[in-house]
């Protein structure tokens, strides 16, 4: 009789020992650490340059030219302008990024104009007659900007010609 006692002890105290475990809180279970936050890969990116609307400011004979650096970074180029000739260059900015162009020539008759490639108006919004060499400007949307060195016509009908050096800024 005593063991059967011993066993019903036995099993009656395993019974508790279940109960318990049972009825007392689990231990936490092994968490992984959050993931560190990624950037986009589209948020990173540039825009696609509007090449389409972009060539609505290439004169007969001119080429466009898209300006290719860095997201946030910096670019000179030079070219000239003979006649009503002249390069075109388009530069692709993300919403609330600043385009600065710096136009420098050694020529009085050479001036820079800066437009919005989606604007089929013909306005610039930098106009550098009478706005001066130097050009900063705020995205409002992604958008493409035209970038068009130019001398004025009675200078352009004589055929005249005139180098410059062009500095774009995009940050």
């Amino acid at each position: 009789m005593t063991k059967l006692i011993a066993a019903s002890s036995s099993i009656a105290g395993l019974a508790a020992l279940a109960l318990l475990a049972a009825c007392s809180p689990k231990a936490p279970e092994k968490t992984e650490a959050p993931a560190a936050p990624q950037v986009a890969a589209a948020a990173a990116a540039l825009p696609a340059v509007d090449t389409a609307n972009a060539q609505q400011f290439v004169g007969e004979g001119g080429a466009l030219t898209p300006l290719t650096f860095d997201r946030t970074g910096t670019t000179t180029v030079t070219g000239s302008v003979v006649g009503d000739k002249a390069p075109v260059y388009a530069v692709p900015v993300a919403a609330g990024q600043t385009l600065t162009v710096t136009f420098q020539s050694d020529s009085s008759n050479l001036y820079v104009n800066v437009s919005d490639a989606a604007d089929h108006s013909g306005a610039a919004l930098h106009r550098g007659e009478t706005d001066g060499a130097s050009a900063t400007l705020k995205a409002d949307r992604d958008m493409t900007f035209v970038i068009a060195p130019f001398q004025p016509r009675a200078t352009a009908r004589r055929n005249e010609a005139g180098e410059f050096s062009l500095t774009v800024a995009r940050d």
